[in-house]
């Protein structure tokens, strides 16, 4: 996803000194357009999905936010659109507030170092609705996660041009000034790890897992917050060469990626990984540095397609989106192997959980950043059953 951040970013930025984007491309408006993240609301049946428009098939300074109805979860009906600029990340929905949250990365300077949080408001009885604020925080900021301690989201940010690396926290019903904690540190042999971007996060109560973007996997203790001089990360583990998206199902970390195997050969993969027994750490000084396989981390490392991208973890299945296949993994949890390979649209790589208010888990959405549509699977039989637009 990040070359196709860079490769439109240029593009707008070589036309911004001989054309106007509106006389290139036409206008985003209410289409899809590189479907980033989505939300499931299935409390009130709303479908919030962010479309990025990395792909640049419409005004590369456009993206947009948009409410669906999805009573029927395989008609879903579109209630209305929130211009933004292009290249937001994922989306967080606080249904006590009925707001709905993301990071913006987009800039036309690549020097400039500050980035936007949207606040979107989705109360769609009051006057407001999808009208929407806009706050500074670091740019580059991709991954949002809520809420650990409450109501105070996570955010990520790949950014790094001779600074410090850091990992920003925002109290949502605060003023939204970001809180940063640091991600350079001195690992326990002795060397320093001070290039650590963070892409995908995931949050298991104290803790924050971050796919590093040159490789590895941070362990974060949230408590430290605001602590100074505090060492934020408790453990580094050092040998997962391209981590993506992450999951956690209470015990085990689920991270898609690609790697070496045993056998030295390079290939797509998820990992599971039993994150138990890494307990926070207090007044530490150092950062542990871990070896997957020597430290016993490591459960299953098993074959996916080609470029996977995010990992949702259900009851029974761990789901892959493997961008440049086309096709949805789905691994079973008991068995630890693929079960099936699903074909969906054109370069999924979103994917959002509906869960029935009984609490049947029946659909996984898939958002297909090429084809700018969202496949439907359906869980008990394990296939596509509809696809928007």
């Amino acid at each position: 996803m990040v070359r196709y951040l860079l490769v439109a970013v240029a593009l707008a930025v070589s036309l911004s000194g001989c054309a106007q984007q509106s006389d290139v491309f036409p206008d985003l408006g209410d289409n899809i357009s590189s479907p980033t993240s989505m939300w499931i609301d299935v409390a009130s049946d709303r479908l919030y999905l962010v479309n990025s428009n990395d792909k640049v098939l419409y005004d590369s300074t456009q993206g947009n936010f948009q409410v669906y109805d999805i009573t029927d979860p395989l008609a879903p009906v579109l209630l209305g659109t929130a211009p933004t600029l292009s290249f937001t990340g994922q989306v967080y929905f606080d249904p006590a507030t009925m707001l709905a949250w993301a990071p913006n990365r987009y800039s036309q300077n690549v020097n400039v170092e500050t980035g936007l949080l949207y606040k979107f408001d989705v109360n769609e009885a009051g006057a407001g609705f999808l009208s929407y604020t806009e706050s500074v925080i670091q740019t580059d900021s991709f991954g949002m996660e809520c809420c650990y301690p409450a109501g105070r989201a996570w955010i990520t940010s790949s950014w790094q041009d001779g600074d410090d690396p850091v990992y920003q926290y925002v109290d949502l019903g605060g003023d939204l000034t970001p809180g940063e904690m640091p991600l350079s540190t001195t690992l326990d042999g002795g060397s320093q790890l001070n290039t650590a971007q963070a892409t995908y996060e995931v949050l298991a109560g104290p803790q924050a897992f971050l796919s590093r973007l040159y490789g590895g996997i941070m362990v974060i203790n949230l408590d430290k917050a605001g602590e100074a001089d505090a060492v934020p990360m408790d453990y580094f583990i050092n040998d997962i060469e391209q981590p993506r998206g992450l999951a956690h199902d209470g015990r085990y970390l689920y991270v898609a990626g690609e790697g070496s195997n045993d056998d030295g050969d390079w290939i797509p993969y998820l990992l599971i990984l039993d994150v138990s027994t890494l307990t926070p750490r207090a007044d530490n000084t150092t950062t542990m540095e871990l070896d997957k396989d020597g430290d016993d981390l490591l459960v299953a490392m098993i074959q996916v397609g080609n470029y996977p991208q995010e990992v949702l973890v259900t009851a029974d299945y761990a789901f892959v989106t493997n961008q440049n296949d086309n096709t949805v993994s789905v691994i079973s949890k008991a068995g630890r192997n693929v079960v099936t390979t699903i074909d969906v649209g054109r370069q999924p790589v979103t994917m959002s959980l509906y869960t029935t208010l009984a609490g049947e888990e029946k659909y996984v959405y898939v958002g297909n950043m090429y084809d700018n549509t969202f496949s439907i699977i359906d869980i008990p039989t394990l296939a596509v059953v509809a696809t928007y637009p």
